[in-house]
């Protein structure tokens, strides 16, 4: 059960007891489907950022307060820096970021910044408070979790699927026997390189990832230079995953050649100490894409918050649903491109 919306006099007070410093006024800046954000005029010194985390069952709050402390810690200055938690109030203070979503208008240099972004990361991975932090929101190490993650978001699909026969046609017609045929590509090659597809990838080989990241998260601020936020999902991940996802995220929806640009710079810096990261890549990564399909599905699920969401936007919900099943059919189809052994015959 979710913690219900705080007011904007909720904010102000909550914000003033948190800062120890009185608040001006409160303005809802943005509203996601997990939290809300206030934008909190100080009456003295800069604005803060009052983030309400409504309760879903996971300590969304905690993950990312502890990820932005450790990060700030650490010398990121990309990150808002957080400055004081109520944890009954499902409230966070951090620095607030003045910018434009960098999605609105990407610019050239976007997939570099991301990359930057990502690589300065994991030069933490051996600091103080490292080893502690959590595992990223729907982690993987292994292909075999890979798998299974793909197999369960299916069969909640499939059921979802009886009342939309364009959903099933794509369905059994396309996504499923490409991704069949991707798995068992994967189980092969790991068979021929003596390796278990069950087996966790060791330690020393997993990455700091923000997890769901993009240029969704990203903020241009004046200087062109993006700062990035929501790390409620923030922890360890296969860097494969984290490369993976972040090239393939609607949400950023970055060209082909950002996104090859993207993932050449991270291919070329997790190699170093893993030997094994471009072959890993190569057959996890239409599994990766085959669950994002799915994601952006799942507003066929009648429970789904992206239902909710796309019902609270109005209008008819079966063109919207349409919609969703469109970009689905067509991020499949960069993915068959990229791999055309994927496509079905």
């Amino acid at each position: 059960m979710s913690e219900p919306d705080i007011s904007a006099a909720q904010a102000m007070a909550i914000g003033s007891r948190l800062a120890g410093a009185p608040v001006a006024a409160a303005q809802p800046a943005r509203s996601g489907g997990n939290n809300r954000v206030f934008r909190l005029e100080m009456a003295k010194g800069p604005a803060l950022a009052l983030k309400h985390y409504p309760s879903d069952g996971r300590d969304r709050l905690g993950q990312e307060y502890d990820a932005l402390s450790f990060l700030s810690r650490h010398g990121i200055m990309s990150t808002p820096r957080p400055i004081a938690k109520d944890s009954d109030a499902f409230c966070a203070l951090y620095q607030w970021f003045d910018g434009e979503a960098a999605v609105l208008r990407p610019d050239d240099g976007d997939a570099d910044q991301l990359a930057d972004f990502l690589i300065e990361l994991q030069k933490l991975r051996s600091v103080v408070g490292a080893q502690t932090l959590r595992n990223a929101s729907a982690s993987i190490f292994s292909p075999e979790e890979a798998i299974a993650q793909y197999e369960q978001r299916l069969d909640g699909l499939m059921r979802a699927s009886d009342d939309h026969p364009d959903l099933r046609a794509f369905i059994d017609g396309s996504l499923v026997p490409s991704t069949s045929l991707a798995i068992r590509k994967l189980r092969l090659r790991y068979a021929e390189l003596g390796r278990d597809p069950a087996a966790d990838l060791a330690p020393a080989h997993r990455a700091l990832s923000p997890s769901d990241f993009g240029l969704h998260n990203a903020l241009r601020g004046e200087d062109g230079r993006l700062r990035f936020i929501d790390f409620e999902y923030f922890g360890w991940d296969d860097p494969v995953k984290l490369v993976s996802d972040t090239a393939l995220h609607p949400g950023s929806d970055l060209p082909e050649a950002k996104a090859n640009r993207f993932t050449e710079r991270l291919t070329q810096a997790f190699a170093v100490r893993d030997d094994a990261f471009a072959v890993r890549h190569d057959v996890l990564y239409p599994v990766f894409g085959a669950i994002w399909c799915l994601i952006v599905l799942n507003a066929y699920l009648p429970e789904s918050r992206s239902r909710r969401a796309l019902a609270a936007q109005g209008g008819d919900l079966t063109i919207r649903l349409a919609g969703q099943l469109d970009k689905a059919r067509r991020l499949h189809q960069a993915i068959c491109q990229r791999d055309p052994d994927l496509s079905p015959r």
